[in-house]
């Protein structure tokens, strides 16, 4: 019964090592890291498209607000939802300054 009681105590103290408070703290905040936090894996590293397409001179193709639209509501392949509409915001900000 003692050993139950010690697994218990230590899957506590490792569930709580891994609570969502933790990953969120190193979620980035700027439109660069959000970029690669959650775009570059299919636009690549230089906007220049990978598995998606490339994102470059995006001032000229989009408005802020269809940028908006892209990013919250996804398009074709691009799924919607990956960023918070805050964050959203920031990297619509950040392809529109590239």
């Amino acid at each position: 019964m003692k050993q139950l009681w010690i697994v218990l105590a230590l899957l506590l103290l490792l569930l709580a090592g891994c609570s969502s408070n933790t990953a969120d703290a190193k979620r980035p905040t700027d439109g660069e890291g959000l970029y690669i936090f959650g775009c570059l894996s299919c636009h690549g590293e230089n906007l220049e498209g990978l598995a998606g397409p490339p994102i470059t001179n995006m001032k000229a193709k989009y408005s802020e607000e269809e940028m908006l639209k892209l990013l919250n509501d996804g398009a074709g392949m691009m799924p919607g939802g990956l960023l918070t509409e805050e964050e959203a915001q920031t990297v619509t900000m950040w392809l529109l300054e590239k």
